[in-house]
């Protein structure tokens, strides 16, 4: 008689043995994803496929760079390098950081340029599109005003 065995449940595993099994688990690797390898909470900016390339953005970005010096460019790697050169040369000469993002998920992302911190900013208002359109002082955007809660739900 062969007796089965079976897979322990895996809170009783042990953690290095569900790292081993399963992969080291990921804090919302979606949302990660979706802006190329960071997290929401520490973007200052980012621009989408569709808009992507277009000199009429480069000078948000740069002051988005004078404004935020200790920041990241990630761009798709997935895009040419003739799309990707300009933003490639602003950011070295603000001797900003870049890198390029050539995973697989990152080509399925809409957005293909994202300039983020190293730790949460919470900055409201990231579309390259829309801070390019919002008045601005000395290069940082107004922050826009919040709705009362009862607007949002209601409104």
């Amino acid at each position: 008689m062969k007796m089965k065995v079976e897979d322990p449940p895996m809170s009783d595993m042990d953690p290095h043995m569900q790292a081993a099994v399963y992969g080291t688990p990921q804090i919302n690797p979606d949302e990660r994803n979706h802006y190329l390898g960071t997290f929401r909470e520490r973007v200052y900016a980012a621009q989408t496929r569709d808009t992507f390339g277009q000199a009429a953005y480069m000078p948000t970005w740069e002051a988005q760079f004078k404004a935020h010096p200790d920041g990241t460019l990630f761009l798709n790697g997935h895009l040419e390098l003739d799309d990707l050169s300009p933003y490639m040369q602003l950011a070295s000469k603000y001797s900003i950081g870049f890198t390029l993002k050539s995973d697989d998920v990152f080509d399925r992302s809409d957005i293909v340029a994202v300039f983020a911190a190293k730790e949460a900013v919470n900055i409201d208002q990231i579309d390259i599109v829309k801070l390019t359109k919002a008045p601005t002082v000395e290069g940082e955007s107004q922050p826009a005003a919040k709705k009362p809660w009862y607007k949002r739900l209601f409104g």
